[in-house]
């Protein structure tokens, strides 16, 4: 979702406040990563006020907003997030973290949406600075059953993207050009989904082992379990990702589309295939609501602005 429409939402403080989890030392608070979701910008007006915004409240902080792909334009930029593929934008924004200095002893990052698929392949797979603590808003952690809205007046670009995927979603086309398609997870077609989805499916460990019987990116990667603190953040009344607790690693009955299975009576947390029971048992797994639609992250002192105080600006 385009941030433009939720900062709005998420309104700068005029105080300066130090973080809350502890004093800062000489080396200053953390610095973070930041990607934008679905349809949007690294530096569009949104992103741009909630990178001041996180620097108001956390004096001296780096913040960086991941520009994908490398180098792109803006509007090279909201192309890629309909077209393209999820591993190669990723390694982008990879290759991009590794470039910056300032980044270089790790990081926190902030996914939005869409974004925080592309930030848990980096924290899965990427060789660069290790995130710390990982922070998605409404992100589709266990894909979506349905496409996402496209915005209104909808673009040219999402239009096209639709109708194509409407024409195959598991097809080999769909699957290497579409990227909502390659975290499309229909629990009604999980023999398709297994086969011809690489993306979402390696990201949750679903694809089992190499054919040499060795672990690789077909079970995860690292995982997530050697993260501080992964925070995924779901909208209790969330239209746009069907279903709206896969942003909790949840999913629908293929029986009973009404019924969503929790994480906890899932293989992937039984199996521990990422790391997730891992991280829980150590108390580093935190799921959390806010109130109202996808990305509505309920204005100054809301929501997301107690999320963003609670979680990001910890000493470096």
């Amino acid at each position: 979702m385009i941030l433009t429409q939720v900062v709005s939402l998420l309104l700068v403080s005029s105080a300066v406040a130090a973080p809350s989890q502890a004093l800062l030392g000489s080396s200053g608070p953390r610095p973070l990563v930041i990607w934008h979701g679905l349809g949007d910008t690294a530096h569009s007006k949104g992103m741009d006020q909630f990178a001041d915004y996180v620097r108001d409240e956390f004096p001296g902080i780096f913040v960086h907003a991941i520009v994908a792909p490398n180098e792109g334009s803006p509007r090279d930029e909201q192309k890629a997030g309909w077209w393209g593929i999820g591993e190669e934008l990723s390694q982008g924004g990879c290759d991009q973290i590794k470039d910056i200095p300032e980044l270089a002893d790790g990081f926190d990052a902030i996914g939005f949406s869409q974004g925080g698929l592309f930030l848990r392949w980096y924290a899965q797979y990427c060789d660069g600075p290790r995130i710390k603590n990982l922070i998605t808003f409404g992100t589709p952690h266990f894909g979506i059953a349905a496409l996402i809205p496209c915005p209104d007046p909808p673009t040219l670009t999402c239009t096209l993207a639709a109708r194509a995927a409407k024409a195959g979603i598991y097809t080999r086309w769909a699957q290497s050009h579409l990227i909502q398609a390659q975290y499309y997870r229909d629990p009604a077609r999980m023999q398709e989904f297994l086969e011809q989805n690489t993306f979402l499916r390696d990201l949750n460990g679903e694809g089992g082992v190499d054919q040499g019987g060795g672990s690789g990116r077909e079970d995860g990667g690292r995982g997530l379990g050697g993260l501080e603190n992964v925070v995924a953040i779901a909208f209790r009344d969330d239209t746009t990702v069907v279903p709206g607790l896969s942003a909790h690693w949840a999913t629908m009955d293929p029986d009973n589309s009404s019924h969503i299975i929790p994480l906890e009576e899932q293989e992937l947390y039984s199996g521990d295939f990422i790391g997730l029971k891992r991280l829980d048992k150590r108390g580093g797994l935190h799921r959390p609501f806010c109130p109202g639609e996808h990305m509505d992250l309920g204005g100054e002192g809301g929501c997301g602005d107690r999320l963003v105080r609670k979680w990001v600006g910890w000493p470096l």
